[in-house]
């Protein structure tokens, strides 16, 4: 007698559900095009970006055959599709790791009772290793894909693939702010208007007229909107004159941009109010450090796109792929919230530093920098990935600061560097918390493929969820992730030479100690001598 069983035979009734073969359509001879992504994210006020291109990437398209071998489930990987096939400047996902299968047909309640049935299988067969239904998000990675992102940019990445798979954990992330009670005032638009020294919102048109810009392009793009840079014409025979950078936001609206919700004025104020204070740390009386976004000014404008903005973003469209929806779905009401800064230079991921000492030096520009915000604000970052620190060329032999109204002067090495993105910072202003709620955000958390992805972690175990609280040991977690960046990420011309090698050897020793420090300005008096 044959005691054998067939194939499915041995599968139990959890593992039929999730036959690939039952589920996917005969899909014989049909293609489907799958554009490469490109993305620059989350407040890319200046970022420059190529394309990569590998023999398996042509022309930003991929053409790939359904069925002709197999309908059974295949995990993309690099040995099959190629590593570089999301490969793209600064957008951060590659590839997604399926852990499971969900059936498109599938609702949440089915889901659920699926893995009901899988947590019974297993108390079952390991009595002893009892699985409660409160350790449910233990195992949802069987049933849901793991997420696995490129360093430096995620937001519009993370949305992306939210929306993709209908997600069963809980995502969030909103600005908050903390007001004593007496000074509550929920009058938004007024507030922004403050900020912006205007009535009223002005005409976009007149606003931001071609004839007032010269030289302009557009540089990025994230899910918040779009970011432009041009010379105002007024400056134009000044000499110090300052090429500036245009973050674009709707607001207010109804419908969704780039996959979002558009911002209202309760969630914009915050991040014109920590831009504002940042920025105003240049003329900083105790506490002063041009290391953070220069704020040129603040407007709130309404109306359909300039013309030639929207000609230039499809320019951009036409040239790099745009991941945006076409700013003409703008009606005549559409508000937008206009941020304008001093244009910084290129982000890290992207900048060749000569050698290590010049990034030594820019680590330090940027500790101190740091100091001075938790002085001042008790700042935190909170999202410091490399994308995020911009790098400019500088002729001045010296940087300045003043911490706790004592002065400080570092060497520059030919380099400023500019803090920017303050979308999940947190400050404190006149006894008025600002912070961005990450709390139930468990996608981003579960976020893998870089340091950078451990530090969200980290945070929140030291912040034990609770991102209302101050803890500047936040930004020590950063200033490590960004050490670990220029001992192995970063690019340098000269990398042979005896003056880079000593400054990679003080660059471990600083790292090995990193995380001992409780905030920035605790490693500034290690690095210092500070008393």
């Amino acid at each position: 007698m044959d005691n054998t069983l067939d194939e499915n035979g041995w599968k139990d009734s959890f593992d039929k559900l999730l036959d690939s073969r039952s589920l996917l359509p005969n899909t014989e001879g049909r293609k489907k095009t799958v554009s490469a992504s490109f993305n620059m994210d989350s407040s890319v006020e200046n970022s420059t970006h190529e394309i990569i291109e590998s023999n398996h990437l042509k022309n930003k398209h991929l053409n790939i055959e359904d069925g002709s071998r197999s309908k059974s489930i295949s995990t993309p990987c690099d040995k099959r599709l190629g590593k570089e096939i999301f490969n793209c400047g600064l957008s951060p996902i590659t590839r997604i790791k399926l852990s499971g299968f969900r059936n498109e047909n599938c609702d949440d309640e089915e889901l659920r009772l699926m893995k009901r049935v899988r947590i019974d299988h297993i108390n079952k067969a390991t009595p002893d290793a009892h699985i409660s239904t409160n350790n449910l998000n233990t195992i949802v990675e069987a049933l849901q894909p793991a997420i696995v992102l490129k360093p430096g940019k995620w937001r519009k990445s993370l949305n992306t693939f939210s929306q993709s798979r209908k997600s069963l954990l809980c995502q969030g992330r909103k600005s908050v702010f903390l007001k004593p009670q007496n000074q509550i005032d929920n009058n938004f638009e007024q507030e922004v208007l403050k900020y912006c020294n205007q009535c009223k919102a002005l005409p976009f048109n007149d606003a931001y007229a071609e004839s007032k810009m010269l030289k302009t392009n557009k540089i990025g793009e994230g899910a918040y909107g779009e970011v432009f840079r041009y010379t105002p014409k007024q400056l134009k025979s000044d000499k110090k004159n300052t090429d500036l950078v245009l973050k674009i936001i709707p607001i207010e609206g109804s419908m969704q941009i780039n996959g979002e919700e558009q911002k209202t004025f309760a969630q914009i104020l915050p991040e014109i109010i920590i831009t504002q204070k940042m920025s105003s740390l240049e003329a900083g009386k105790n506490n002063c450090t041009d290391g953070f976004a220069g704020l040129y000014k603040v407007s709130l404008v309404k109306g359909k796109y300039p013309q030639h903005l929207t000609k230039l973003w499809e320019r951009y469209d036409d040239e790099k792929e745009s991941e945006n929806d076409h700013p003409g779905v703008f009606g005549d009401t559409q508000l937008f919230v206009v941020l304008e800064l001093k244009f910084a230079g290129n982000d890290m991921s992207n900048f060749e530093f000569l050698n290590a000492e010049q990034s030594y030096y820019a680590l330090q520009q940027i500790i101190l920098s740091l100091a001075v915000g938790e002085e001042q604000y008790q700042f935190e970052h909170r999202d410091l990935h490399w994308g995020n620190i911009l790098i400019g060329a500088t002729k001045k032999k010296h940087i300045s600061f003043k911490l706790k109204n004592t002065d400080f002067t570092i060497l520059s090495k030919g380099v400023a560097i500019t803090i920017i993105d303050y979308t999940l910072s947190r400050i404190t202003i006149d006894d008025c918390c600002y912070f961005n709620d990450l709390s139930t955000d468990e996608e981003l958390f579960s976020a893998t493929g870089d340091y950078q992805y451990d530090i969200y972690r980290m945070m929140r175990s030291e912040l034990k969820n609770n991102w209302s609280s101050y803890s500047p040991k936040t930004n020590i977690q950063w200033l490590s992730y960004l050490n670990a960046k220029l001992l192995d990420g970063v690019k340098y011309k000269s990398a042979n030479t005896k003056v880079h090698r000593l400054h990679i050897d003080k660059l471990k020793e600083l790292q090995s100690i990193m995380l001992t420090f409780e905030s920035a300005a605790h490693c500034a008096k290690h690095l210092f001598n500070m008393c």
